[in-house]
């Protein structure tokens, strides 16, 4: 079938081609998070989180499980060396392992004394510095989390460096914060408050900390379906696609929304990236099935692969 675009600015149509075809790559999931694209392997690593499976998918294999992570884990990205960076919702720690699960580690359990909410989405910047929000959805009841108390009031985005372990909050203002991503010069960082329907926008400091947060844009509520703002990352030209009500949300570098790629007459998307060897074949995971189909830019991560950033090329 053909993509369904609500159109609320021409420009997208320079993002999107309305004639792409859109279908159901992988079906028969529980509820699906995490995406990223593995170009080493020419494969997409998603997680079904209810049953705590990381999966893959190739276009000559079809989907498989790859690994029992056992923790129900969620959004995850690569780290500098290639390692994935893993939110874990049943223990409430953030986690690195290989692409394979092995060499598996905890790199954060708590900040200033006080345990994680539930890890939901990470991002890992070019010095290596690792940004993840922190709601409280984990700890709340199956399929995605495990029923237990909150640890305090906190909702915030920290900030982790890896080589020294140090933590600390890069900001506190949500009620249960999502998806985020940065910029293409890494100078803001985009964070997503689900509650609330608002995309946050923060200064990076050199130092990696964040500054002047304020509004971006707010996701429209258009009724169809329940769903809030999630999976959220950038094209090589700036755009922001956040995941949210009826599908995937998109918007250029100064907040104006072109319209939404709608999913929610297929299935609900919860987050996606890009993949491919030209980096525009988009994927999206949903509750209970993985989408595809292409674009018209590809995605940052795509350039940051070619230069050698994400990852590092003088560790491979």
């Amino acid at each position: 079938m053909k993509v369904t675009l609500n159109v609320m600015d021409e420009r997208i149509y320079r993002l999107i081609n309305s004639e792409e075809d859109i279908e159901t790559i992988v079906s028969g999931m529980h509820l699906t998070e995490g995406a990223v694209w593995d170009y080493e392997r020419d494969m997409l690593l998603f997680n079904d989180i209810p049953v705590s499976n990381t999966m893959g998918w190739s276009e000559k294999a079809g989907s498989k499980v790859l690994f029992h992570n056992g923790k129900k884990a969620n959004g995850q990205c690569f780290d500098l060396e290639g390692r994935l960076v893993v939110c874990e919702h049943a223990v409430s720690h953030l986690s690195r392992c290989n692409r394979d699960g092995s060499g598996y580690e905890t790199l954060a359990v708590s900040c200033d004394g006080i345990e994680l909410n539930s890890p939901n989405d990470v991002v890992c910047r070019s010095d290596g510095l690792i940004y993840f929000t922190d709601p409280d959805y984990g700890r709340q009841d199956a399929p995605a989390g495990v029923g237990r108390p909150i640890p305090s009031d906190k909702r915030p985005v920290y900030i982790l460096n890896p080589d020294t372990g140090e933590i600390r909050t890069g900001a506190d203002t949500f009620k249960n914060p999502n998806g985020l991503c940065f910029s293409t010069n890494e100078k803001t960082l985009y964070v997503n408050d689900s509650p609330t329907y608002q995309i946050m926008m923060f200064d990076v400091e050199n130092d990696g900390s964040l500054v002047n947060g304020r509004l971006f844009a707010r996701t429209p509520q258009p009724g169809s379906d329940d769903t809030v703002p999630d999976g959220m990352k950038i094209d090589e030209e700036g755009n922001i696609f956040c995941c949210g009500p009826d599908g995937l949300h998109i918007y250029t570098a100064d907040g104006t929304q072109l319209g939404i790629l709608v999913t929610s007459g297929i299935d609900t998307a919860l987050n996606f990236c890009w993949g491919g060897k030209d980096g525009k074949d988009f994927f999206i995971t949903c509750k209970g099935s993985v989408l595809k189909t292409r674009t018209q830019t590809c995605g940052y991560t795509h350039i940051q692969y070619k230069k050698g950033i994400i990852p590092r090329r003088d560790v491979r």
